[in-house]
């Protein structure tokens, strides 16, 4: 009887392994899923530049282009419908856009009202009190996002940057 409890403990510890290990699996596929629709979303809004403004010489972002890129590739990527909210089991909640910041030649940092020149230092403190700081050595484009993962306990804040580096 002994041996009997013995193998029952040890079949149901390794089914409740076996049961967290698919949880983390899930949670991890969909953070994985989420980095790679926002690294390529934020790409794709790179792309849409002022041709006029790039043949001088200059990035101008055509800011309500590059915003529909960016929602399109998301909806592509990531199964959400038009209004970010899901439509698998991927997510526990809608994305949440935060912040666009377009990093081009005209941009004017909100801090000193004086206009950034490449390579700079970017911050951003985001809700949490987290400072993140990044070089930035070109022209870019600054997606911020929280992202309710199934599994990840919570909105996890997402920073996702494309820069041109001149």
């Amino acid at each position: 009887m002994e041996k009997l409890l013995i193998f029952l403990m040890i079949l149901a510890s390794s089914f409740i392994l076996w049961a967290k290990d698919i949880e983390i699996f899930v949670m991890d596929r969909g953070y994985r899923t989420v980095q790679y629709a926002l690294e390529h979303a934020v790409h794709d809004a790179t792309l849409q530049v002022d041709i006029e403004e790039a043949s001088a010489g200059r990035i101008k972002f055509l800011e309500s282009n590059a915003e529909t890129a960016l929602l399109n590739t998301i909806q592509k990527n990531i199964p959400v419908d038009s209004l970010l909210r899901p439509t698998s089991n991927l997510l526990e909640g809608p994305l949440r856009i935060k912040e666009i910041i377009y990093m081009d030649h005209d941009y004017i940092d909100p801090e000193t009202s004086l206009s950034i020149s490449f390579p700079t230092v970017w911050s951003h403190t985001l809700e949490d009190g987290t400072v993140f700081t990044r070089p930035i050595f070109g022209p870019s484009i600054v997606l911020i996002v929280d992202v309710d993962v199934k599994g990840g306990g919570g909105y996890t804040p997402f920073i996702v940057i494309q820069e041109y580096k001149i």
